[in-house]
C-alpha cells in the first residue's frame, strides 16, 4: 500500500521555517552535489514530503530549486554580492527570471 501525503498535515510554520533553512542551506552548498539522500538527512524529512513541502512552499521542486540555485549563481555571481543572490534566490517563487 502506498503511503498518501496530505498536504494539509505538511502545511505549517514549522515546515515552513525547516524548509526556509533547507533552501539557505541548499544555496550556500550548491556548488557540491547534493542528493535526496543528503536533502533528507539534512532535513529530517522524507523523499515524498520534501517534494510536497517544496510544492506548497516554492512551487518548485527540491531538484529544480538546486538546479536554479547553482544556475543563478553561475550567471549572476559577478553582478551581486552574495547577500543579495541569497535574497534573490529565497525571496522569489520564479527563479527562472
Amino acid at each position: 500500500m502506498k503511503k498518501t501525503i496530505k498536504y494539509d498535515n505538511l502545511h505549517n510554520s514549522v515546515n515552513q521555517l525547516k524548509i526556509d533553512e533547507l533552501c539557505k542551506k541548499i544555496i550556500e552548498n550548491c556548488d557540491n552535489k547534493l542528493g535526496w539522500e543528503h536533502l533528507t538527512k539534512l532535513s529530517g524529512f522524507s523523499h515524498r514530503e520534501l517534494i510536497g513541502l517544496f510544492q506548497i512552499y516554492k512551487q518548485t521542486t527540491p531538484m529544480a530549486f538546486i538546479k536554479n540555485a547553482r544556475h543563478l549563481k553561475k550567471i549572476e555571481a559577478s553582478n551581486f554580492p552574495q547577500n543579495q543572490l541569497f535574497l534573490k534566490l529565497f525571496n522569489k517563487t520564479d527563479l527562472t527570471e
